[in-house]
């Protein structure tokens, strides 16, 4: 059961100072429409937007899916403006336990797509799996237990407390994880990747900035890479594991007692022997340092398998 409510925020129209520039319209209009879906098992939440973000928070207890969408254009005139944002078309629908909230920038007339954008806020029972998709925004999401997918064109990824499996890219921007555990993938072209508190198969990769990972590694095989950027890395020491690390225009450093060869820029040592969980850490320009987790991080916090 669906209930939906549309409200016109003034329609606001504001002075931007970008518009003395001459490139951007200098007046924004904002309309705002908010839903509640009545759920009663697993929800599957579909978000796909453009020029806008999309936040989800999973909420303990919840039965219902709330929606706060923020609908905005720009305009030459505060009528222009107002006129552009009466006119974007959204979907907000419901079948069973999913939930779709949509909006195409393609569906719009060609002065309200050009100018325009769509922002989610939703919060969800924490039994979930999202989909989150936007074109150039920022996507948060946190508290969910369950299959979590992220994807922005231009925009930074943050997630934290998430159990289950995270897939996070984008195309310019960085990703922040925290409290993830479960199957992480992530990608991004052109920012850092940082993982805390994280436990999981971890895949990891950017094409420039530095990767921060400290936690766990759990399974068989894990990689992160960068072109260029700082690798650090930090387990617990008791944790068994196999590193290959190479950087082609860097320092390898160690503060845990690795064995096998670890001279030059490319080694292959293990940290308390055999290990069967290995770690695959590439750099073409930057640092490796391999350490240990803060003693405070806790005591379920192993950083692998143990010996």
């Amino acid at each position: 059961m669906r209930s939906r409510r549309r409200i016109l925020v003034g329609i606001l129209a504001l002075g931007v100072a970008l518009a003395s520039a001459g490139c951007i319209p200098g007046e924004i209009a904002t309309r705002v429409e908010q839903a509640t879906f009545a759920v009663s098992g697993r929800v599957d939440l579909d978000v796909l937007t453009s020029n806008g973000q999309v936040t989800v928070h999973g909420v303990p207890g919840a039965t219902s899916v709330d929606v706060t969408a923020t609908l905005t254009s720009r305009g030459n005139t505060e009528a222009a403006a107002s006129s552009r944002v009466r006119q974007i078309e959204i979907h907000m629908t419901q079948t069973g336990d999913r939930v779709a909230l949509v909006y195409r920038a393609q569906e719009q007339p060609s002065a309200v797509r050009s100018n325009s954008g769509v922002s989610f806020v939703v919060t969800v029972p924490v039994l979930a799996d999202v989909e989150l998709t936007t074109s150039n925004g920022a996507i948060e999401v946190t508290g969910i237990e369950g299959t979590v997918g992220a994807s922005t064109s231009n925009g930074r990824i943050t997630a934290s407390s998430i159990a289950g499996a995270l897939a996070a890219d984008t195309s310019n921007g960085r990703i922040d994880i925290d409290a993830v555990h479960g199957t992480i993938t992530l990608e991004t072209s052109n920012g850092a990747i940082a993982m805390d508190d994280v436990q999981g198969a971890v895949q990891a990769e950017t094409s420039n900035g530095a990767i921060h990972f400290a936690g766990t590694f759990a399974g068989d095989a894990h990689r992160l890479e960068t072109s260029s950027g700082l690798i650090e890395v930090l387990v617990h020491p008791t944790a068994s594991l196999h590193f290959d690390a190479r950087t082609s225009n860097g320092s390898i450093t160690a503060t845990l007692p690795l064995a096998g060869d670890i001279s030059g820029d490319e080694w292959s040592a293990e940290l308390n022997p055999p290990a069967t969980t290995r770690v695959t850490l590439r750099t073409s320009n930057g640092a490796i340092t391999i350490g240990a987790l803060p003693p405070a991080t806790g005591p379920n916090d192993n950083g692998g398998s143990q010996p």
